[in-house]
């Protein structure tokens, strides 16, 4: 199995594991935040849904200084995200995007190419790869965690 292989196929079974523990939330409880600053699972999947097509426009556009509009960006290439269904939608759609671009990419730049991130860290292409399947694995704790505080104790 090649680096992209596994890749493609752990991002996707973190996909699917976001979504399945989110269906698994009642519809009352999609917007509920758990504290005052904590995000509601629905504002968890938008973030998983649209960051796919954000770092689809750093792996195209690979920008030397911060894009603080790339987040809006991307936003708008995912649409509309006000149901699970839109999110997981569009996470699949974005996911599918992004797979593409990484297998494209030149092995040998993973570790010695970098890009500037919207927040202001560099980034290898390496990391960029990894960022999504990341980024759902710790959001999907984040989603298991709030089930746990309104008394789902179930795994899903």
């Amino acid at each position: 199995m090649t680096f992209y292989e596994a890749l493609e196929r752990m991002t996707q079974e973190a996909v699917e594991l976001l979504f399945r523990y989110a269906r698994a939330v009642p519809e009352e409880r999609l917007r509920w935040r758990p504290a005052e600053h904590a995000r509601s699972v629905i504002e968890i999947l938008e973030e998983n849904a649209i960051l796919p097509y954000a770092l689809c426009l750093v792996l195209q556009e690979r920008p030397a200084q911060p894009d603080s509009a790339l987040w809006q960006r991307a936003a708008q290439l995912a649409g509309s995200l006000d149901t699970v269904d839109a999110c997981e939608q569009a996470c699949r759609k974005g996911t599918a995007e992004l797979m593409q671009q990484i297998r494209e990419l030149d092995p040998n730049d993973l570790l010695r190419q970098s890009v500037m991130m919207p927040w202001g860290k560099a980034m290898s292409l390496f990391e960029i790869a990894y960022d999504h399947y990341w980024n759902l694995t710790y959001h999907l704790g984040q989603i298991a965690y709030i089930q746990l505080l309104y008394g789902d104790r179930e795994f899903h």
